[in-house]
């Protein structure tokens, strides 16, 4: 009786031939974490994407040079980014118009902080869109920069004074800090303290009872700066 034959061993997803590493869809899949779906998409569009063509094929199965591969994914993952990012001014009508991106970057503020402030321009005067570009809304630079100095103005006034006399490297505790910042108890800093973190200037040192210390130029460089927590920057606070 003859010997039964004995299957061929499976050609693995990944090898290496020639100094090259081979892979499959699968493996691809599995490289670059995206689904069967888009890989195959990325192949049925290979006559306008550049998607490079197997180097390897057993049947069906098809393997791809790994580095060849990916270049494409970058390309294709860059050019996405592209798209996704269209440019934070143009020009339309002879005005310059600014999207909600560029006016976080211009006016140093948390993009989702303006979103919060466009659906409540009713109250505060946030000026309207004038055209929509892809999925982004663009609006007036010129009245965005009015109406940003007005907001700010109303902010600085609501602020309290600073004290700036005395020497700017004395070392001053909480107490004192409390004083020269105009706050009415010490709650104020501590609160920035423990819920904005990198909002409020940390202690240069602390003295023998442990009490945080701070440089009076310190604190007036933060009052010089200061903002509501939630400014591009420092963190918020949290709810």
């Amino acid at each position: 009786m003859a010997p039964a034959r004995q299957a061929s061993p499976r050609t693995p997803d990944r090898f290496e031939r020639d100094g090259r590493v081979l892979v499959t869809r699968a493996a691809l899949c599995e490289e670059f974490a995206i689904g069967d779906s888009t890989a195959r998409t990325w192949w049925r569009d290979r006559d306008t994407n550049n998607h490079p063509e197997p180097v390897h094929r057993e049947g069906r199965r098809q393997w791809w040079d790994l580095e060849a591969m990916r270049a494409f994914v970058d390309t294709v993952r860059n050019a996405a980014a592209r798209r996704e990012q269209p440019p934070a001014t143009i020009e339309h009508e002879g005005r310059t118009l600014i999207n909600r991106p560029g006016m976080a970057e211009r006016y140093r503020l948390d993009a989702q902080w303006l979103a919060v402030l466009y659906h409540q321009r009713a109250d505060n005067g946030h000026p309207e869109p004038v055209r929509r570009f892809e999925r982004f809304l663009y609006f007036d630079l010129e009245e965005t920069d009015a109406w940003n100095d007005e907001r700010e103005a109303a902010k600085r006034s609501s602020l309290t004074p600073v004290d700036y006399t005395g020497e700017p490297d004395e070392l001053v505790d909480i107490t004192e800090a409390t004083r020269v910042l105009g706050y009415r108890n010490e709650s104020t800093i501590r609160s920035f303290l423990s819920r904005n973190r990198d909002y409020f200037p940390a202690p240069e040192q602390t003295d023998a009872d442990g009490r945080a210390l701070w440089y009076r130029r310190a604190l007036w460089e933060f009052g010089d700066r200061r903002s509501r927590p939630g400014r591009a920057g420092h963190a918020r606070t949290g709810e």
